[in-house]
């Protein structure tokens, strides 16, 4: 190669690094912002769940008051459903688990003999599926039995080594009715037995035992609320007119004693035509005040605000892992729906009859038994319960509502919010004429 060239070549050499150095940095300095990185979870959970390591046929006793005509602690049995929903998820995957369910007929000494039952069938572990003295007595009768026990839908009175509840604590819950009081200032507390709120400060309270029945105490606490007149005194003139409260509640705090009573209070407010917001601090989100509602012909509407947790079917429409939990959760019920030879919890009814109701905190009690289970590669239930209280989990374990972790016996990790009653059918559950049109969101649906 002559001198000159040598010299283009190596001119040509030089134009080209300077261009592929443009175009690097052309690109680097018009590169779009770094996209949020994705969601560790899988673009879908997958309805059956495995469960390597689980002994054959892993038994988890299910504890709960029977009947559905409103004694204390039946309130959540078709919610405590969610329970057959997860041991069939494990099922299909070829992971057998067994619910045997006993009876604790409404006390403390039925809730002791049905622990006693279930640790004499050699179960691995017990969910309390109820509220009230027998769900404390269960879980204490567990404790000194050394089986591990969780509660979702109430609080032990004295928490041990072998004890968890899921369900939200007082303080959250406290919290959470602040939010839905905030910036209201008279606030009525209509009560039926119920406990009253500690962190609310109420203006005025009405309570059923000074009313001959319910419509009076709701007339009285419409009058209360500004939305109907109080009725001339006796001895008025004739053609007086009614007066209306001045400095009128403007929001009232319902609370009574079962879910039932809480319904028909709230449809006797409703039928006197009360108008401000409705807050409901306990049993609203079960299932025996939606269907006792119903029944009343109730209505559905953001007027009325709960408590709860993040565990509603409103969280399969979030596009994040715990959606897609949720969302795999009610597929699970879809499928154990289509199948009529699945039966409930007592074995007297298909599963199709409570799918309605079947909600995520049972599923996840018994999801978390099971890995707890699978881990220790025992059905020893001390050995259930080492194992437990070392773990944490989430969508990607097959939960369908928030996080949990059993390093404490408090394992809910989310806080209680507010949340809006609707009569709005999300279609995610399987289609029921029976079932009463009310469901639980995160926010009104005309604010």
């Amino acid at each position: 190669m002559t001198p000159r060239n040598r010299l283009l070549a190596l001119i040509a050499a030089g134009v080209a690094v300077v261009v592929a150095a443009a175009v690097v940095l052309a690109l680097t300095l018009n590169r779009p912002a770094e996209a949020p990185r994705p969601d560790p979870v899988a673009a879908t959970v997958p309805v059956a769940l495995k469960a390597d390591g689980l002994p054959s046929d892993f038994s988890i006793g299910v504890v709960m008051t029977f009947g559905q005509s409103g004694e204390p602690g039946t309130e959540y049995n078709r919610a405590a459903q969610g329970a057959v929903v997860a041991a069939q998820r494990f099922g299909q995957s070829g992971a057998k688990v067994v619910l045997p369910t006993q009876n604790d007929r409404g006390t403390e000494d039925g809730a002791r003999a049905a622990v006693a039952a279930l640790a004499d069938q050699g179960v691995s572990g017990v969910v309390v599926a109820g509220t009230g003295p027998q769900a404390v007595a269960a879980a204490k009768a567990a404790e000194e039995r050394g089986v591990p026990v969780i509660l979702p839908y109430a609080q032990p009175s004295e928490p041990g080594q072998t004890t968890w509840t899921t369900a939200p604590t007082a303080a959250s819950v406290e919290g959470a009715l602040q939010k839905a009081l905030n910036g209201k200032n008279r606030v009525l507390l209509v009560n039926d037995g119920g406990a009253a709120p500690a962190s609310v400060a109420v203006a005025d309270t009405l309570a059923l035992e000074g009313f001959p029945d319910v419509a009076g105490l709701a007339q009285e606490a419409a009058i209360r609320t500004g939305d109907q007149l109080r009725p001339p005194s006796k001895d008025a003139p004739a053609g007086a007119e009614g007066i209306r409260t001045a400095n009128p509640a403007d929001a009232v705090v319902v609370s009574a004693a079962t879910p039932q009573r809480l319904a028909k209070l709230v449809q006797a407010l409703q039928s006197r035509d009360v108008s401000v917001p409705l807050v409901l601090p306990d049993g609203a989100t079960s299932p025996a005040f939606a269907s006792s509602l119903s029944e009343l012909d109730g209505t559905a509407s953001g007027q009325l605000i709960g408590v709860a947790a993040p565990t509603g079917d409103a969280i399969a429409l979030q596009q994040d892992a715990q959606g897609r939990g949720m969302s795999a959760f009610l597929s699970g019920i879809r499928l154990a729906t289509g199948n009529p030879e699945i039966k409930n919890l007592t074995d007297d009814n298909p599963f199709s009859a409570d799918a309605w109701a079947a909600d995520a905190r049972s599923h996840d009690a018994i999801v978390a038994l099971v890995r707890a289970g699978a881990l220790a590669g025992s059905k020893e239930p001390s050995k259930v319960a080492a194992s437990l209280r070392t773990l944490s989990f989430g969508p990607g374990e097959g939960l369908a509502g928030p996080d949990l972790d059993f390093t404490r016996s408090q394992a809910l990790a989310a806080e209680a919010t507010p949340v809006y009653a609707s009569p709005q059918d999300l279609g995610l559950r399987p289609a029921d004429e029976k079932a009463p049109r009310l469901v639980w969101v995160p926010a009104p649906a005309n604010p």
